[in-house]
C-alpha cells in the first residue's frame, strides 16, 4: 500500500471565486459636496425656462421696446403705475402696484433663493467641520436663541415679524435660466475630472497585501496586512449624511506612523468590506504557474 500522497493536478484544482479581488479606496477631494447646487440649478434652470420675460425687478416695471427696426429702443418703467409704451406707439397699464413681500414671493426671486441657499450650504459644508458633539450643540443653541426672542417679544410686546419682513422684502435675486444651465455644466465637468483623476491615487487592499496607488505611471508601495487594525471615524456629520464620508486609520505593523484615508465616501460599507477580508487569511502553494493548489 503506497503512502505517497499524491498532487493535486493545478488545472483541475478548483478556484475561490474572488480570491484575487481587493477592496479599492479612493480619498475624493470636498469639492465632490457641490453636487447639491448643481442639481437645484438644473432645476432653477427649467423653472427659468418655463417662466420667460421674468428677468426683471417686478416693482420697477419691464424694460419694453418702443420701436421697430433701426429707431428700436429699449425703455425700462421706473414705476409700476405708469403706462407702459409699447412698439405700435400705444400704451398699456402693466397693473397695481406690487408691495416688497409680493416681490420676494416672485417665482424667479424664490428660485434666485433657493439656490443660493443651498450653495451657502454646501460651501458651509466644505469649509467647515461638524462633528457630533458640536453639531447637536450648534442646533440646541439656536433653538434656544429662537426660544428666547420669541419669549422677549411675547413678553414685551414686540413686533419682531416686521423687521424679518423688511429685511426678506429687501431680497430680490434672480438670474435667466442660461446662467443656471452653465453653472451646472461647470460643476458637472469639474466633477467628471474628480471622477476620472481618482485613480492617480487609491488604494486596494488584499488579503495578503495593501497596495498604493499613486502617480500617473501608477507607482506602487505594498504594506503587509498581517494584525493590521482599522479604525472608522466620522469627522462631520453632515458630509457622513450627504455622502457617508468618513475617515479610515489603518495601523500597519512596523510603522510607526497609520495611515490616513480622509474622505472616504461610503465607509460604513468598506468598513464591513474590510471586516470580512481580514476574517481569513490567503495561504497558497504555487508552482511555477503561479495557480493556487489550496
Amino acid at each position: 500500500m503506497s503512502t505517497d500522497q499524491k498532487i493535486p493536478d493545478p488545472s483541475t484544482a478548483p478556484r475561490v471565486r474572488g480570491r484575487d479581488k481587493g477592496i479599492k479606496i479612493f480619498m475624493w477631494p470636498k469639492v465632490i459636496y457641490i453636487f447639491p447646487s448643481a442639481v437645484v440649478s438644473l432645476i432653477c434652470a427649467i423653472g427659468m425656462w418655463a417662466l420667460p420675460d421674468k428677468e426683471y425687478d417686478p416693482s420697477r416695471g419691464p424694460e419694453v421696446v418702443t420701436a421697430a427696426g433701426e429707431n428700436a429702443e429699449v425703455v425700462r418703467v421706473d414705476s409700476p403705475k405708469a403706462d407702459v409704451p409699447t412698439a405700435d406707439g400705444s400704451t398699456k397699464a402693466p397693473g397695481a402696484p406690487i408691495t416688497r413681500r409680493e416681490r420676494f414671493n416672485t417665482p424667479q426671486n424664490l428660485l434666485g433663493v433657493l439656490f443660493l441657499v443651498v450653495l451657502g450650504f454646501n460651501l458651509v459644508v466644505m469649509g467647515l467641520d461638524f462633528p457630533r458633539f458640536e453639531l447637536i450643540g450648534l442646533i440646541l443653541a439656536i433653538l434656544f436663541t429662537t426660544f428666547f426672542v420669541l419669549w422677549l417679544g411675547s413678553y414685551f410686546d414686540l413686533d419682531l415679524l416686521r423687521p424679518i419682513n423688511a429685511m426678506l422684502g429687501s431680497i430680490y435675486v434672480f438670474a435667466n435660466a442660461g446662467f443656471y444651465l452653465m453653472y451646472f455644466t461647470m460643476v458637472m465637468i469639474v466633477l467628471a475630472i474628480v471622477y476620472v483623476t481618482r485613480w492617480l491615487d487609491y488604494w486596494e487592499i488584499m488579503p495578503n497585501e495593501i497596495l498604493h496607488h499613486h502617480g500617473p505611471l501608477s507607482d506602487l508601495e505594498r504594506y503587509p496586512t498581517l494584525n493590521l487594525k482599522f479604525d472608522k471615524e466620522i469627522p462631520d456629520v453632515l458630509e457622513y449624511l450627504l455622502l457617508g464620508a468618513g475617515r479610515l486609520v489603518l495601523q500597519v505593523p512596523n510603522m510607526e506612523r497609520a495611515i490616513i484615508l480622509e474622505n472616504v465616501l461610503f465607509i460604513s460599507s468598506k468598513e464591513e468590506a474590510l471586516k470580512r477580508l481580514m476574517s481569513r487569511l490567503d495561504v497558497r502553494i504555487t508552482t511555477d504557474k503561479d495557480d493556487p493548489l489550496i
